[in-house]
C-alpha cells in the first residue's frame, strides 16, 4: 500500500492566484491599490511579485524574515525561503503610498515527504537499489545504524548500497532515518527498514583464480601446501575446468559443478581419461577419513562441496567437505590413480609432485 506523509497542512489565510481580490481589499481611497499578486508558495519556496496599481511613490515591508522583497518600479519582488516547520506559515506584506496602506497576506505550505513503503529491499550480493521518493524540501539521510550499508540521496530517489552479505542462509536487516532540516535543527524524521537477502551464489561467481589449500595427510586438516588453480567454463551454469592441479602432461581434465538448487560447487569422484586401446583408466578418487580405514571408492557421485563459504571481505572463500552420498564412509579428500579393469596401477602425481590431496580449501585471488 502506498504511504503519504505529510507534515500537518494548515492555511491560516485564503491566499490570491493570479489577479484575484481575496488577499487584499482595493475599494477605497485610503488603501493602496494592488493589481496582482503571486503570494501562494509550496515548501520549496521561491519568487513571487506584488504589482501595485499607484502612481505615487510607496515603500512595502514584510513581518517574517523568511519572506523578503525588493521593490523595482511598481513591482514588489518577493523571495521566500524553504518551509522545513510542521505547519504552513503565513507573512503580511504592509504596502504604504503617503496616507494610503494596504496588507497583503503571502501563504506557504509546509513540507512534503512521499516514499511508497517503509521497508526496501537489497541483494544478497551487495548492488546498488534506487528507491523513489517526492519531497519538496531538502532531504538528508540522517542516521545509518549498520556500517554495511550507505545511504544517500540523489535528486528524487533514495540510494542503497550495501556490502555482500557473507550469509548464504541468513539475511540481515538494519534501519536508516531520513530528516528534514531547518537552519541545523531536525524538524521531521521518517525510518526506512532494510532488509539484504541471502548472497546465493551464481555460476559466474566462481570463475576465476584461486589458492587452493591442502594437506598431504588425511590424518591432520591442516593444510602444508598451497596450489594455484583456476575454474574456467566447461558447460555454461553446470560444471568448470579445475585446471593447475594436475601435471601438464596429465591427460584429460578435472571437472567441479555448480550446485544450482543451493549455489555451491561439487567436486566428486570421476574418471578423467581412458587410454586407448588399453584398459587403463585415470581417476580422481574419493579417499575416507582414518575413522574409515583409509578407504576409496571410485564413483563418480561420492565427493566433497563447498562449505563455510565466506563473503564477508567482498572475495570468495570456501573448504570442501563431504557430501554424504558414501554413506558409511566421510569423503576426507582425493587421490590420482591408475587402474586396469578393477586393478590398481599405482599412484599417479599431480603438478605438486604427488597424489594426495585433503581437507582442500579455496580462497579467490
Amino acid at each position: 500500500m502506498k504511504k503519504i506523509y505529510i507534515i500537518q497542512i494548515l492555511l491560516l489565510s485564503i491566499f490570491l492566484t493570479g489577479c484575484s481580490d481575496s488577499n487584499y481589499t482595493d475599494l477605497e481611497d485610503s488603501q493602496v491599490k494592488i493589481e496582482s499578486a503571486d503570494i501562494a508558495f509550496n515548501a520549496s519556496g521561491g519568487t513571487g511579485e506584488i504589482v501595485v496599481a499607484e502612481t505615487d511613490a510607496f515603500t512595502a515591508a514584510s513581518d517574517q524574515n523568511w519572506c523578503s522583497l525588493n521593490i523595482s518600479g511598481k513591482v514588489i519582488a518577493l523571495t521566500v525561503e524553504p518551509n522545513v516547520s510542521i505547519s504552513g506559515r503565513t507573512a503580511r506584506i504592509t504596502v504604504k503610498s503617503g496616507n494610503k496602506t494596504n496588507y497583503v497576506v503571502v501563504t506557504q505550505t509546509l513540507a512534503k515527504f512521499y516514499i511508497e513503503s517503509d521497508d526496501a529491499g537489497i541483494s544478497g550480493k551487495g548492488y546498488e537499489v534506487r528507491i523513489p521518493c517526492e519531497t519538496d524540501v531538502s532531504l538528508a539521510v540522517d542516521t545509518v545504524y549498520d556500517s554495511w550499508l550507505t545511504a544517500s540521496i540523489d535528486g528524487n530517489e533514495i540510494v542503497l548500497q550495501a556490502t555482500p552479505n557473507p550469509s548464504m542462509e541468513n539475511t540481515r536487516s538494519t534501519t536508516i532515518t531520513l530528516a528534514i532540516r531547518n537552519q541545523g535543527n531536525t524538524v521531521f524524521t521518517h525510518n526506512l527498514n532494510v532488509t539484504q537477502g541471502t548472497n546465493y551464489l551464481n555460476y559466474e561467481d566462481y570463475l576465476g583464480t584461486y589458492t587452493m589449500y591442502y594437506s598431504t595427510t588425511n590424518t591432520s586438516s591442516i593444510p602444508t601446501r598451497s596450489l594455484t588453480v583456476t575454474l574456467s567454463v566447461k558447460s555454461e551454469g553446470e560444471t568448470y575446468r579445475l585446471d593447475g592441479i594436475l601435471a601438464d602432461n596429465s591427460p584429460g581434465e578435472l571437472l567441479a559443478r555448480f550446485n544450482a538448487n543451493n549455489g555451491t560447487v561439487s567436486l566428486l569422484g570421476q574418471i578423467m581419461h581412458v587410454y586407448p586401446d588399453t584398459q587403463y583408466d585415470f581417476w580422481w578418487l574419493p579417499y575416507s577419513d582414518p575413522t574409515n580405514g583409509n578407504y576409496i571408492n571410485r564413483s563418480t557421485t561420492a565427493g566433497m562441496v563447498a562449505v563455510d563459504i565466506d563473503l564477508s571481505n567482498g572475495g570468495l572463500k570456501f573448504n570442501m567437505a563431504d557430501n554424504g552420498v558414501w554413506g558409511s564412509r566421510v569423503v576426507a579428500g582425493f587421490m590420482l590413480r591408475n587402474y586396469n579393469g578393477s586393478t590398481s596401477m599405482g599412484n599417479v602425481n599431480g603438478k605438486d609432485g604427488q597424489p594426495y590431496y585433503y581437507y582442500p580449501s579455496f580462497d579467490k585471488q
